[in-house]
C-alpha cells in the first residue's frame, strides 16, 4: 500500500499543482485528455494479458476464498496493482482500498500456499491480508478486522481473530512510518450529542438521501454488469469519454481522493452546489465500475457519504441551529453510506470513528447506519454491492457449511500410513513389514499401484518354509518376491497432495472409488483414504 501510495502521488507532484487531487487546477485540456490516457494505458495492457488474469478486485476474493481454498494467483495480484494506479493517475472516479483487498489477500493466499498449509491456515492468514491492507490505506486496525470478517468471510470467526488483529496493527503502523498519519478530518471540536428532535429529524433526512444514493450506486453497476460482454477497448472508451467530459466540466469529482469533503468541511466552495457533486460523483463512479475499471468503491462511498452528511447539515442548519456539526453529520454520512452499500454496519462505525479520531457520535451513527441497512435489506432487497456482483455471475457468496467442515480438517484423522515397496521385494524387506504395525502395504506395477493387507504379507512369506514357490525371482545373487502374483492385492488409484477432506470428498463423488491412495510429494509420506473411515469420522464429529 505504501508503495501504491507512493506511485500515485508521484506524478501528481510532478503534474499537478495541487497534488493528488489537483485536477481543477490543471488547464481544461490537460484534464480532460489525462482519462482518455489513462483508458487508452489500460486497454493496451489488459488486451495484452490472457483473459484468466482479468479477474480482480473483491468479488474474485470471495469467489476464490468459496470456490479455489482461497487459492489466489500472483499473476493478478501483480496485475490489480498496476492497473489501479494507471487509472488513478488518469483521475478516474475509482478508490485504492479495494484493489488493496486483493493485493493483500494474495500476499496472505501465497503464504499459504508456500508453506502448504491447511485449510484453517489458508483463511487464517488471508484475512489477515485483507485486514493489514484496510488498516494500512485507513490507518484503522479494528476497521481492518472487522471488514474481514463482514465483507469478506459474511460472518464472525474468533478464532482468527488474533493472528489478524496482528496483521491490521502492523498494517497501521508500517503505512504511519511511511506515509505519515493519513487523518481525513478531525471533529474534536464538536462535543457528546444528545439526540433530540432536530437531530432526529436531520438524521431522518439523511438515512434517506444515504438510501437514495446507494441505490444509485448499486442499480447502475446492475444495468452496466451485462455489458461485460462487450470488448474491452468498447467498454474502456466509454469511461473515458464519460471521464473526459466531467473532467472539463466537473473537476472535483475525478479521482478518489477526499480533497472535495475536506473543501466543504473546511467552508470552502465547490464550483457547482454540493447536490450536483453527490449525483455526477455516484453516477460516474458506479459507471466506471459498472463497466469494468480495476478500481474500488471503498473510498468513493465515504466520500458521497461525507458531502450528503455537510449537505443535510447545510439544509437544516438555518432553521435548526446544527449548521455548527457539518463534520458530524460529515461522519454520519460517511457511516451511511458504507453500511449501505456494503452492508457492513460495524465495519462502517469503527472505520469512521477511527479514521476521525472520534468516539462522540457513536449513537446517532448507530441510529442512522441500523436504519440505512434496514432499508436497504428490507424494503429494497439489496444485498452487499459484492455479493450482487457475485451473483450477477452464477456464483454463490457463502460456502456449503459442510465442505466448510471438510475444507478445515486436513487428511490426518482419517487416514492410514502404508508402507511403500518395491514390486519386486527381497524376503527381508517383507519380514520387516510383519513386525511393523502398519496395516498396509504399496507397490507399484508399471504406473498402477496396487495395495496389499500386510497378513498376506506374512502369509506369502511362511509359505517359504514350504520351499521354493513360483512367484519366487532370481536377479543376479539376490531372491526377490514378485509380490504382484505373491500376495492378494488390489489396484488403487492414487490422489496427490490433497489439501483436506474437502478434495478427498469431490474425489471420491466422482469416482466412486471406496479407497485412495494419497501422497504427499514434500514429505514422501503415503497413506490410504477409505470412504468407510471418512463416513466414521464424520459422524464422530458431529
Amino acid at each position: 500500500m505504501v508503495l501504491l501510495y507512493w506511485l500515485v502521488q508521484w506524478p501528481a507532484e510532478h503534474f499537478m499543482f495541487g497534488g493528488e487531487d489537483g485536477f481543477a487546477a490543471m488547464p481544461d485540456w490537460q484534464r480532460a485528455l489525462l482519462p482518455i490516457i489513462s483508458c487508452f494505458v489500460l486497454v493496451v495492457f489488459f488486451i495484452w494479458l490472457p483473459a484468466k488474469y482479468h479477474k480482480l478486485g473483491i468479488p474474485y476474493v470471495i469467489e476464490r476464498l468459496n470456490y479455489h481454498q482461497g487459492v489466489l494467483p500472483v499473476v493478478n495480484g501483480i496485475v490489480q496493482f498496476f492497473s489501479v494506479a494507471i487509472a488513478l493517475a488518469g483521475g478516474l472516479s475509482i478508490g485504492k482500498e479495494g484493489p488493496a483487498v486483493h493485493i493483500g489477500a494474495t500476499f496472505g493466499s501465497l503464504l499459504a500456499q508456500r508453506n502448504r498449509l491447511p485449510q484453517f491456515g489458508v483463511e487464517t492468514l488471508l484475512a489477515c491480508g485483507v485486514s493489514g491492507a484496510i488498516a494500512a490505506s485507513f490507518q484503522t486496525p479494528l476497521g481492518g478486522v472487522l471488514f474481514a470478517f463482514e465483507v469478506i468471510f459474511l460472518e464472525y470467526r474468533v478464532q482468527y481473530v488474533l493472528p489478524v488483529l496482528l496483521s491490521s496493527v502492523v498494517g497501521m503502523l508500517v503505512s504511519q512510518y511511511f506515509l505519515g498519519a493519513l487523518s481525513v478530518f478531525r471533529v474534536s471540536d464538536f462535543s457528546a450529542t444528545l439526540l433530540n428532535l432536530d437531530l432526529l429529524l436531520a438524521c431522518l433526512t439523511l438515512v434517506l438521501s444515504i438510501v437514495v444514493l446507494a441505490l444509485l450506486f448499486n442499480r447502475v453497476q446492475k444495468i452496466l454488469w451485462p455489458l461485460s460482454r462487450l470488448p474491452i477497448w468498447t467498454r474502456f472508451s466509454l469511461v473515458a469519454m464519460v471521464t473526459s467530459l466531467a473532467a472539463y466540466y466537473l473537476p472535483e469529482i475525478l479521482g478518489g481522493g477526499y480533497d472535495p469533503l475536506v473543501k466543504a468541511l473546511s467552508g470552502e466552495t465547490l464550483m457547482y452546489s454540493l447536490l450536483v457533486f453527490l449525483v455526477a460523483k455516484t453516477l460516474l463512479t458506479s459507471f466506471t465500475i459498472g463497466l469494468g475499471i480495476p478500481g474500488g468503491m471503498i473510498g468513493p462511498t465515504l466520500i458521497i457519504g461525507g458531502v450528503a452528511g455537510v449537505q443535510v447539515a447545510s439544509v437544516f442548519g438555518a432553521g435548526m441551529g446544527i449548521h455548527h456539526e457539518l463534520a458530524l453529520f460529515a461522519l454520519l454520512g460517511m457511516a451511511g453510506m458504507m453500511a449501505a452499500c456494503f452492508q457492513a454496519p460495524l465495519t462502517a462505525l469503527i472505520t469512521v470513528v477511527e479514521m476521525t479520531h472520534s468516539s462522540e457520535a457513536i449513537v446517532p451513527a448507530l441510529f442512522v447506519i441500523v436504519l440505512a441497512c434496514l432499508i436497504m435489506r428490507l424494503i429494497f432487497q439489496e444485498e452487499s454491492v459484492f455479493v450482487s456482483r457475485l451473483h450477477f455471475a452464477g456464483l454463490s457468496h457463502t460456502l456449503n457449511p459442510f465442505k466448510h467442515h471438510l475444507m478445515l480438517h486436513s487428511v490426518q484423522p482419517v487416514s492410514e500410513e502404508v508402507v511403500v515397496l518395491p514390486a519386486y521385494a527381497s524376503p527381508e524387506e517383507v519380514k520387516d513389514l510383519g513386525a511393523s504395525t502398519l496395516d498396509f502395504a504399496a507397490f507399484r506395477v508399471d504406473d498402477n499401484w496396487r495395495i496389499a493387507r500386510r497378513a498376506h504379507m506374512v502369509e506369502a512369506l511362511e509359505a517359504l518354509n514350504q520351499g521354493p514357490q513360483p512367484w519366487l525371482v532370481a536377479e543376479g545373487d539376490h531372491i526377490l518376491m514378485n509380490l504382484f502374483e505373491a500376495v492378494e492385492s488390489t489396484s488403487i488409484d492414487k490422489l496427490e497432495d490433497p489439501d483436506s477432506l474437502a478434495s478427498v470428498a469431490d474425489w471420491f463423488h466422482q469416482t466412486q472409488a471406496s479407497d485412495v491412495l494419497v501422497v504427499f510429494s514434500k514429505s514422501q509420506q503415503v497413506s490410504v483414504i477409505s470412504r468407510r473411515a471418512m463416513d466414521q469420522f464424520l459422524f464422530k464429529d458431529r
